[in-house]
């Protein structure tokens, strides 16, 4: 007894070779590349998200160097800034150092 997939089924994409039979191998391959399509997403938005911590990090620090900002006002939110910049920075950092330990690793 053989299956047959609907014409519109999502697993026909996985046929890669064409003949209207999706083998094991096939699905196998395409969960793997839909899972390579996946991760490769994730570390798209993990990428956007480090560069985004890094740039409001300069920018933060980049306005209170300017005179728009007094000293009296700096005092008076530096608890929330060493807040900010810590949690930030360790975004970044965490971003770097996984990227590289996975580098290491393969």
């Amino acid at each position: 007894m053989s299956k047959v997939l609907q014409d519109n089924s999502i697993y026909n994409k996985a046929d890669l070779d064409g003949d209207g039979i999706v083998t094991d191998e096939e699905l196998a391959q395409h969960e793997r590349m839909i899972q390579i399509e996946n991760n490769d997403r994730m570390e798209d938005q993990q990428r956007a998200m480090a560069w985004v911590s890094m740039l409001s990090c300069i920018i933060v620090v980049f306005i209170l160097l300017t005179p728009y900002v007094s000293i009296d006002r700096m005092g008076s939110i530096s608890g929330f800034l060493n807040t900010f910049l810590v949690a930030q920075t360790g975004i970044v950092v965490g971003f770097m150092g996984a990227t590289a330990w996975s580098k290491r690793k393969s």
